[in-house]
């Protein structure tokens, strides 16, 4: 399913009024089964360039991932009590507080009732739903069981959802401390080191090396500081930039990322778990393994480990086994691959997967509370290095007249 593009329409409602308009659509297609939700028989359409679409067609409110994670829970809730999905979207669109989700699930109710499938409706919203979740409720429709897809499709997104959280909540507090850190240091070289050096200069003796050199820094900061900070930002912004647009230095990025002390193994963890997962889920909703594996690959946060998963669906063309392909990746851990070994061999992949993935979870999990509390000292020792050193500095050259006299 492509993206949503601009069309000018010409249109009747049911009164035989003539109606004119502009509206974001798919192809001709989905814009006539739009229109005829809403009472109008598409007679003409012409797609508009860009530039013009974005001038004179409203953006839709951006939404988070908690409005998408709210939508399907709900969906799926209501799914599982029997409510039709037509009735389970109104209901959405009339209860729903957030206006972007009230209009999201107003133009999904609007497909459905046009004769469109949730799995259609929810692909002409690329902004929202990745190609995985639009494959796994088309497999839910055609296998008929919607409702036990949308509940595994809601538990997955809440529980990545909550590692997430979490480790915003470790990181929160270290980052405040660092920032507060670094504005007293700043204030300190700013506007109390300059009082010092003047004093200084009064003794007419030599000031210890130490001082020195933080008078010098003070001295940079005041003058050129904001050159250094200007340039530092910029190229942090110009290599964030590169590496969105060069898979080249992304690898590179992510390669560095992945052997980080502490972090890097969190975030291997949660890329296996994040694989395994999905892969279990889509082999539970009737997709060939070989097949599943490209779409497991999008869903991953790092190119060495989508790579991986590419390398492992050749060698499943070749014949391997998934156990001995992904220990051919050196991605995954050795447990990993043994674990898989023993599912393939007991016929029950997408259980051992499951386990896998709760497993590694549990172990991000913890490994978040833990870097929380290893990183909460480490800040507080560095805190009180930076104050304490600044204002040793200062005073050594008054322990040094004290001792002279």
């Amino acid at each position: 399913m492509t993206g949503m593009t601009g069309f000018a329409w010409r249109g009747s409602d049911l009164d035989g009024r003539r109606r004119y308009g502009l509206t974001r659509a798919t192809d001709p297609s989905h814009l006539h089964r739009h229109l005829g939700s809403h009472g109008i028989a598409l007679e003409h359409s012409v797609r508009i360039p860009g530039w013009l679409e974005r001038a004179m067609i409203p953006t839709k409110p951006r939404l988070q991932s908690r409005h998408i994670n709210a939508l399907f829970r709900q969906l799926a809730t209501l799914s599982s009590a029997g409510v039709p999905l037509i009735d389970a979207m109104t209901m959405i669109a009339q209860e729903e507080k957030q206006a972007g989700l009230r209009r999201l699930a107003s133009d999904i109710r609007d497909e459905i009732a046009a004769g469109t499938p949730l799995s259609v409706a929810l692909a002409s919203q690329p902004a929202y739903f990745d190609p995985l979740i639009c494959g796994l409720v088309r497999a839910g429709e055609q296998s008929g069981e919607l409702d036990v897809l949308l509940d595994r499709i809601a538990n997955d997104r809440e529980r990545s959802a909550a590692i997430a959280q979490r480790l915003r909540r470790a990181m929160l507090y270290p980052l405040i401390v660092l920032a507060v850190a670094l504005a007293v240091g700043t204030a300190l070289l700013m506007f109390v080191v300059p009082r010092f050096q003047a004093l200084f200069n009064g003794f007419g003796a030599e000031l210890p090396v130490f001082t020195r050199h933080v008078i010098g820094l003070s001295a940079w900061l005041r003058s050129d500081g904001w050159i250094g900070l200007t340039g530092i930002v910029g190229a942090v912004a110009a290599w964030l930039a590169l590496t969105r647009h060069y898979p080249a230095l992304r690898q590179i990025r992510h390669r560095v990322a992945l052997r980080v002390p502490v972090t890097g193994c969190l975030i291997e963890r949660a890329e296996t778990a994040r694989f395994t997962r999905t892969l279990a889920i889509l082999m539970q909703a009737g997709a060939p393994l070989a097949e599943a594996l490209p779409t497991v690959a999008g869903t991953l946060s790092t190119l060495p480990y989508q790579r991986a998963v590419m390398r492992i669906t050749d060698d499943l063309r070749d014949g391997r086994s998934l156990a001995l392909a992904i220990e051919r990746t050196h991605r995954f851990q050795a447990s990993t691959g043994r674990m898989i070994a023993t599912g393939e061999a007991a016929g029950q992949l997408p259980e051992v997967l499951e386990r896998i993935a709760d497993r590694q979870e549990t172990a991000v999990s913890q490994g978040i509370d833990n870097l929380g509390t290893a990183l909460e000292p480490l800040i507080m020792s560095l805190l009180g290095l930076l104050i304490g050193g600044l204002v040793l500095a200062m005073y050594l050259p008054v322990f040094q007249l004290g001792s002279v006299i």
